[in-house]
């Protein structure tokens, strides 16, 4: 008796063999513990219209799921706490807040107003070395009610490939 062997199992069985098989080898990148100061409202935005910004920046960087985001109030509350007075311009403040918190980056930003635009700025420090890993100064002309759609995630996107370019640390 002859048995005839089916093309779709001889085709099964040469699909890993050429790199179109399971995935299950692709490990997912680790999350990484990153903390969230929260934004500074500056010239011509109020408090609450910067914290809004903030909660959105938030949203956007666990959205990406390559972060677990220590939640401001938090992180505020061990800085006091510890009586650290990390500020935007003491990235050794932040980077010893972030040791207590076992966090590997801190980001801080502000918001304010230059003329018609909105100006944003972005630090993120890493808290092993105290050095900025990424520092953005970025205009935002439309209005803020049309942040979320696509300059947050464009800038949280910034923070991915920052993160990704950085030399792995154990």
């Amino acid at each position: 008796m002859v048995r005839c062997v089916s093309p779709l199992y001889i085709l099964l069985l040469f699909l890993p063999l050429f790199g179109c098989g399971s995935s299950a080898n692709v490990a997912p990148k680790p999350k990484l513990n990153i903390g969230l100061l929260p934004f500074e409202a500056r010239a011509g935005i109020q408090p609450g219209e910067a914290e809004s910004v903030g909660d959105l920046f938030s949203a956007a960087l666990q959205k990406t799921g390559r972060f677990v985001v220590v939640e401001r109030q938090q992180l505020t509350a061990v800085l006091k706490e510890q009586g650290f007075q990390a500020t935007q311009e003491d990235n050794a403040g932040m980077a010893r807040a972030g040791k207590v918190l076992a966090i590997r980056k801190i980001v801080s930003g502000s918001l304010g107003k230059l003329g018609s635009s909105y100006v944003f700025h972005i630090k993120m420090i890493d808290v092993e070395t105290s050095s900025v890993d990424l520092a953005l100064s970025q205009p935002y002309d439309d209005d803020l009610d049309e942040i979320a759609d696509d300059f947050i995630p464009e800038i949280v996107n910034q923070i991915v490939q920052a993160v990704d370019a950085a030399p792995s640390r154990k």
